[in-house]
């Protein structure tokens, strides 16, 4: 008997997935002038103005949501009573109660829930991931991530991502990504400390920039430091300016370094450039030490700056071709909402004069 094809809608940022076993056919969103001209692109297609009208299209199998934050947790839940299977776009919910409820309505559907936490699914993270797991430079002791990144003022859709209660805080807007890399190469995190000064940006609700340290149980010591006070990305002729040029010229900066027993290794996450480096005894018999490099490798890929460490479109293929074959999900329900509580965690500390906040897990 052949295998039942598996059919998509999606709301929000669009791609229109098609391939054997699936099919996009249907996709939701309240701006009108955005469903004509997404109606006349796709005319295979069946345009809903009402997310909750799209669930009810004829074999609908499963979602891909991508809205404002604020409205995640409604739609994933319709979603999932409604026996869809979904895949959304991070933070799972603004708050605490939000995620338990999606989780909870997981639990009752038994239908798949993906959250995009994509740096995990790059062929960068699986490369560090065996390398860490190897020790080819003794045991990771720290992991730090350092991002200076453009405000979202400019792009014109500052309203709700600047309001806490819209967006759930800057940890949920950004830093999440790099909370979640950091439990998939270094496990579970004990305790977290932020601290943030004054901010630059008074249009933000909530801090445009964050220092946070993180220590894990296994030992690691992690830390991130992230920044919006830097210019927008531009738009010429209708498009996004992701080259790496351009992130240079306004500041976009994004690197990792991970620390280890007998080495390092340094990525330029712009660039995808990946350096490693070996720890040696200099000059020799003296007790000191120097860093060589011991070699480089490229990660770059296809498309824009962040293809090769934002693999979102493979990870969300993987989703649809876990639901259309029947497997389990691409990361176990209980496993995304670890990494929304230790971000939870850390806007804690800033909120309690940047005390050391213990990460509390179910």
């Amino acid at each position: 008997m052949a295998q039942k094809k598996l059919l998509i809608g999606a709301t929000g940022w669009f791609s229109k997935d098609t391939g054997p076993g699936y099919e996009t056919v249907a996709f939701c969103d309240i701006d009108r002038g955005k469903l004509e001209k997404m109606g006349a692109a796709h005319p295979d297609m069946r345009m809903y103005s009402d997310f909750k009208e799209m669930l009810k299209h004829p074999g609908l199998g499963a979602v891909i949501i991508s809205t404002p934050n604020f409205v995640h947790a409604e739609q994933a839940i319709a979603a999932l009573d409604a026996g869809k299977h979904v895949f959304l776009e991070k933070p799972m919910g603004i708050n605490r109660g939000e995620c338990d409820a999606i989780i909870a309505a997981q639990k009752r559907s038994g239908r798949n829930l993906t959250v995009d936490f994509e740096m995990r699914h790059s062929p960068f993270a699986r490369r560090m991931r065996g390398f860490i797991d190897k020790q080819e430079y003794g045991k990771l002791l720290r992991i730090e991530f350092i991002h200076h990144r453009g405000g979202w003022l400019e792009q014109g859709n500052g309203i709700w991502r600047t309001r806490p209660e819209r967006s759930g805080g800057l940890y949920f807007m950004e830093p999440i990504h790099e909370v979640d890399i950091f439990r998939f190469f270094a496990g579970e995190v004990k305790w977290v400390q932020s601290t943030v000064g004054p901010n630059c940006m008074p249009q933000y609700r909530f801090e445009d920039h964050v220092c946070s340290h993180f220590a894990f149980e296994n030992g690691v010591m992690g830390m991130i430091y992230t920044t919006h006070t830097h210019s927008a990305v531009p738009k010429r002729n209708g498009q996004w300016q992701n080259t790496e040029e351009y992130m240079r010229a306004i500041g976009h900066d994004m690197n990792m370094i991970f620390t280890f027993e007998r080495g390092s290794v340094g990525v330029d996450m712009i660039a995808g450039k990946v350096m490693f480096n070996v720890f040696e005894e200099w000059p020799a018999g003296s007790g000191g030490f120097r860093v060589v490099q011991d070699h480089t490798e490229d990660f770059t890929c296809g498309g824009d700056f962040g293809a090769f460490f934002h693999d979102i479109a493979s990870m969300r293929l993987e989703f649809i071709e876990r639901c259309a074959s029947g497997r389990g999900p691409v990361q176990a329900p209980d496993d995304i909402l670890r990494t929304h509580l230790v971000c939870l965690a850390a806007e804690q500390s800033v909120k309690e004069d940047f005390r050391r906040v213990m990460v509390e897990y179910p």
